[in-house]
């Protein structure tokens, strides 16, 4: 019996969320075991004989964070075989020092022929791995204006469900505990409010942020009303595809969520 998956082991576990092994749930139990983060013993409900036989047959993950680092090699690798005017020249960007700039939610990060980043930001995988995907295979489109949803976009089929509680629900929330603190921290990025669009949103508050050139993300915000729940959802321009894989997209959405996190949190201290 092989366990390749969090949701495989999960099916064997006690799936009471009872939290004794001091993590939320069962399945955030499971992931953690696939991840080598936790061990089967962690489980108070599990007996010996099940662990014994549960063990033999799992098969460890890599971390997120391993796999981004195995991914941003390749990346380096490949970009090492470019020629950066070249690339410069395709997507209109600024050359210095041997560096080309790309502008990311108003700050620019530098990318040499290496693939390393320097920028006066603070530098993450969920930024880099973009960054170097758009220099390797953007067309350097431009946007036309008109919007689709992360499901309209190329290849992003099954992935649409992970974009909608891990980018947009967990924005949300944000924007709903924190809504002037939120709207500061949009200030900081260089974001456009939109007031009219024709009447195809009704949204409270519609912004656009550019996390990368010619790739915009339309934010659409709801507030809470009466009985219904403040609500938020990303646009994207229907030339997306053009610019930024679906992977590209998901990771500066998670990237975008964690980063408002830090500084709503650094806000509070």
């Amino acid at each position: 019996m092989k366990i390749k998956n969090p949701l495989e082991l999960y099916k064997h576990l006690d799936q009471s969320n009872c939290r004794r092994c001091m993590l939320p749930s069962c399945m955030a139990f499971s992931v953690a075991v696939i991840q080598g983060q936790k061990k089967l013993s962690d489980c108070p409900l599990l007996s010996e004989e099940r662990i014994n036989e549960l063990s033999g047959g799992i098969v460890q993950k890599k971390s997120m964070s391993e796999e981004q680092e195995v991914h941003l090699d390749r990346l380096r690798q490949e970009l090492n075989q470019q020629d950066l005017r070249e690339i410069a020249r395709r997507l209109d960007l600024p050359l210095k020092n041997g560096s080309v700039g790309v502008k990311c939610l108003g700050k620019h990060f530098w990318i040499n022929g290496q693939g390393e980043m320097v920028s006066e930001c603070h530098r993450n995988n969920w930024v880099h791995i973009p960054v170097l995907h758009y220099l390797l295979q953007s067309k350097g489109r431009q946007p036309i204006g008109k919007w689709i949803t992360f499901s309209d976009i190329e290849n992003s089929g099954g992935k649409e469900a992970f974009f909608a509680h891990r980018c947009e629900q967990e924005m949300g929330r944000l924007a709903e505990e924190h809504t002037e603190v939120f709207y500061e921290i949009l200030d900081l990025f260089e974001v456009e409010e939109i007031e009219d669009l024709q009447g195809k949103i009704d949204a409270d508050k519609s912004f656009i942020l550019l996390p990368l050139p010619g790739v915009p993300f339309l934010i659409n915000y709801w507030e809470p009303e009466d009985a219904f729940p403040a609500k938020l959802n990303i646009l994207f321009d229907m030339t997306v595809s053009e610019n930024c894989n679906v992977e590209s997209i998901y990771t500066l959405g998670r990237g975008m969520v964690e980063m408002f996190e830090q500084l709503i949190l650094r806000h509070s201290l």
